[in-house]
């Protein structure tokens, strides 16, 4: 986000409102993309343009808004995501908004980016325990971002004595929605 403008200054050294960058990538939250497509927010963007230090950037998120490019960057975040739960780096291609934008993303800054849902499900874990009063002789970790290290390592520091498992990422939510399903809808 910070390539489309987000912490940016105005010339007055007046920091910008981060909520349409927020908004723009809310793709599961209807309200948070009806209000980043609204007139409104393109009114905001406009105004961005025309105050901040670095109009060129704005101008970025200005393009995601016309072309409704929203899923597109969230599709590449995921892809990002992905790539680093094997390496330390890895380049995001941003093409789809201007003609060779890309930049380079960091394991790193992805730990830092995580950062607050990370401590999240950590207080949820505690939360869950104290509420239980027992503890879980296995964790079951599945969907794709059982694959990130970052989360593996936030429930182990959170269940040090119990066991991190995992199986078929993408297959098992199937199941177990198939399964789900059954329940509530028996033959």
């Amino acid at each position: 986000m910070p390539l489309l403008g987000m912490n940016a200054m105005t010339e007055k050294g007046i920091a910008l409102p981060t909520l349409p960058w927020w908004n723009a990538v809310a793709i599961n939250d209807v309200p948070a993309q009806s209000a980043f497509y609204s007139n409104a927010t393109r009114t905001l963007i406009n105004e961005m343009i025309r105050d901040v230090r670095e109009p060129a950037q704005i101008k970025r998120l200005l393009s995601v808004w016309q072309q409704r490019l929203s899923y597109r960057l969230v599709q590449q975040a995921e892809v990002c995501k992905i790539a680093l739960s094997d390496a330390p780096l890895t380049d995001a291609a941003l093409v789809f908004i201007e003609t060779a934008l890309e930049t380079r993303v960091s394991a790193e800054e992805m730990v830092q980016a995580i950062a607050q849902p990370v401590s999240q499900i950590q207080t949820q874990i505690r939360q869950a325990l104290d509420d239980s009063g027992t503890r879980p002789d296995v964790v079951y970790l599945t969907g794709g971002s059982a694959r990130s290290p970052q989360l593996r390592l936030a429930v182990q520091q959170a269940l040090p004595d119990v066991t991190i498992a995992s199986g078929d990422d993408f297959g098992s939510v199937t199941a177990g929605l198939a399964r789900w399903a059954e329940l509530l809808f028996p033959r």
